[in-house]
């Protein structure tokens, strides 16, 4: 079986798509499938070893001209002007990111579908990425997608930022979509990568696989005396966050490792800084994960055991997830402008001294790692028809 993985595009920071892209592909190959990408070079690609990647277009923020969006968005992100717009469902997250443009959309669909002729899928899997939905489509290859309760049509939708979209399908005579989200329907099957203590879809077609990866065991384990801070993009403005984390935790007697890629490597007493870090390795000794409330870093945070304080700003899929962590009594949510270093540090002290959020944090993990992760999705796949 030939399977052909798209990840979703941006020029901003987006690991979940990319970072669940690799397991796959790598977890698809180990199982004697044979696996391909067909993923953009932009700020979250990495070359996957063994894996044949074919080509996709960057997307550019809301489809400005590349060499206008190459010298805004970077600017845009260090100065945190990111953080103060207000997202409100996936179609904006996808017009902001340009996946939405009529031109992006008209060479993408072109790129996966090159792709799909070249490599001749049983299979296209899309990560969030609706260039390889129509193009599987249109090419009548079977697709399947991830999913996520808040990113359904149902739960949130833009129905006017899709017109560059539905300019393309009726291009092409296809049928006209009332959101970008709606496109998600038209997989065989979707597979949740969560449980439905967090995410409850429920969807005959969609199947719950927890965390795609599985837990390394060290050594060292049990002793928490790190606190991790990723903050992704869009939240708080990398200098913020560093001015915060640092006078809240500077000279405390837990080491706090900081990862971003908009702050310069720095090692001051015991606070570290560095583009990426082994995120697995730290949460597993880690008292406390400080995040920005994406699904990939909530479910890292829980699969570790690690209570978590969320700041998720004003992207409606983050405050879902931090409010899914709250609801559950597995940390608790700040907001934009109650990141403080009073507020960051008594919040910490909370949550570091309580057994019921700890215990709470574990059991979901628990249940996160008990999902089957990619045997489940194997599992379906292999039963697809093509």
């Amino acid at each position: 079986m030939k399977i052909l993985i798209v990840p979703m595009a941006a020029m901003a920071e987006t690991f979940g798509p990319s970072s669940r892209c690799r397991i796959l592909a790598e977890e698809f190959a180990k199982a004697g499938l044979e696996a391909a990408t067909c993923r953009a070079e932009d700020v979250n690609y990495k070359p996957i070893d063994g894996i044949k990647n074919f080509f996709l277009e960057i997307p550019m923020p809301m489809g400005l001209p590349a060499p206008i969006a190459k010298k805004m968005f970077p600017v845009a992100q260090k100065t945190g002007i990111t953080a103060r717009k207000t997202v409100n469902s996936f179609d904006q997250v996808l017009f902001l990111t340009g996946n939405l443009d009529y031109n992006y959309i008209k060479k993408s669909v072109a790129s996966v579908r090159k792709a799909i002729r070249e490599f001749q899928p049983d299979i296209v899997y899309s990560e969030f990425n609706i260039s390889a939905i129509i193009a599987a489509h249109i090419e009548s290859v079977p697709l399947c997608c991830t999913v996520s309760y808040p990113t359904q049509h149902a739960y949130a939708n833009k129905p006017e930022l899709s017109k560059g979209l539905n300019r393309y399908l009726r291009e092409k005579g296809l049928s006209q979509v009332d959101s970008a989200l709606q496109l998600f329907d038209l997989a065989d099957k979707s597979f949740c990568p969560s449980i439905p203590e967090l995410e409850p879809i429920k969807k005959e077609k969609v199947f719950f696989c927890g965390t795609l990866k599985g837990k390394r065991e060290y050594d060292h384990a049990g002793n928490r005396n790190k606190i991790v801070v990723y903050m992704g993009n869009g939240t708080i403005s990398a200098k913020k966050m560093k001015k915060v984390i640092t006078e809240a935790f500077s000279k405390s007697r837990y080491d706090v490792y900081i990862a971003s890629s908009y702050l310069g490597e720095e090692d001051t007493d015991n606070i570290h800084i560095a583009p990426y870090w082994d995120f697995e390795e730290l949460l597993e000794t880690a008292a406390l994960f400080i995040n920005h409330g994406g699904q990939n870093s909530i479910i890292d945070g829980l699969i570790h055991g690690v209570p978590q304080i969320v700041v998720p700003g004003k992207i409606f899929e983050r405050r879902y997830n931090a409010g899914c962590i709250e609801n559950n009594n597995a940390g608790a949510v700040v907001s934009s402008k109650e990141f403080t270093p009073d507020i960051i540090r008594s919040t910490a002290d909370q949550l570091i001294n309580s057994k019921i959020i700890s215990d709470n944090a574990q059991k979901l993990g628990e249940k996160l790692l008990s999902a089957g992760g990619v045997e489940t999705i194997l599992c379906e796949i292999r039963n697809i028809e093509k």
